[in-house]
């Protein structure tokens, strides 16, 4: 899912922050923008980026190409899937760039940049240089482990819905949240849908499945029109 357009244009201005003689007042709320650029000589390769979000390692293949350079990076398994902004960028070097990214990871949906729970990008250790070595990492909420649960669906299929419905519904859900699908299967002959997926996942089921269970207020009778007297 992209982002709003002032995400863009704030990873753009803080990308564009000189390395070195930058303020290093804490924003309200969050914390000073000092780590990777701190550690950056003024020697590193000054690149252009459109980038029109996607993973990790599709920014990673953005950047070489822009960069006309290799770059050394890591992204585990666990987050190769994980889909970042897109990314408009001009005159920056990789510490400006992933340090803009990691701000922008905090951005909550009313603008306002607080002390996020998660966070995520590129981080490396030492001098940074051209050459440094960087690997990809996410905080926030653990993982949890997947369980299997069954849903029994006659109740709502009685009332007319269809198996497609409570899905869509479900999945929805998910996408809104930022969630990753979970495995979803109806098996005809129980009616029962087989899930596997995290708690998360399933809390969303458990919310879909319990406002679809609520009672809705009866319609009102239309009254019917007087008959017209002979």
């Amino acid at each position: 899912m992209k982002k709003p357009l002032y995400v863009i244009l704030w990873l753009t201005a803080l990308a564009t922050t000189p390395a070195f003689g930058q303020d290093q007042t804490p924003i309200p709320g969050g914390r000073p923008l000092a780590s990777v650029q701190d550690k950056a000589p003024a020697t590193l390769t000054k690149f252009d980026l459109d980038f029109p979000g996607g993973s990790p390692n599709e920014l990673v293949a953005a950047i070489q190409k822009s960069m006309g350079h290799p770059l050394n990076a890591i992204v585990p398994i666990d987050y190769a899937s994980l889909t970042l902004p897109p990314l408009k960028m001009k005159g920056v070097n990789v510490a400006q760039l992933f340090q803009a990214l990691e701000q922008a990871s905090q951005w909550n949906p009313e603008g306002f940049r607080t002390m996020s729970s998660t966070s995520f990008g590129f981080k490396a250790e030492g001098t940074i240089s051209d050459d440094s070595i960087w690997y990809f990492y996410k905080t926030g909420r653990p993982k949890m482990p997947k369980e299997s649960r069954f849903y029994l669906l006659t109740p709502y299929l009685d009332r007319g819905l269809t198996v497609d419905d409570i899905t869509t519904a479900i999945q929805t859900g998910w996408k809104m949240l930022g969630n990753s699908p979970a495995s979803l299967s109806f098996h005809k002959e129980t009616k029962l849908l087989i899930v596997v997926g995290d708690g998360y996942q399933l809390q969303t089921i458990d919310q879909v499945l319990g406002a679809l269970s609520a009672p809705t207020p009866a319609a009102k009778a239309k009254p019917e029109p007087e008959k017209a007297k002979p």
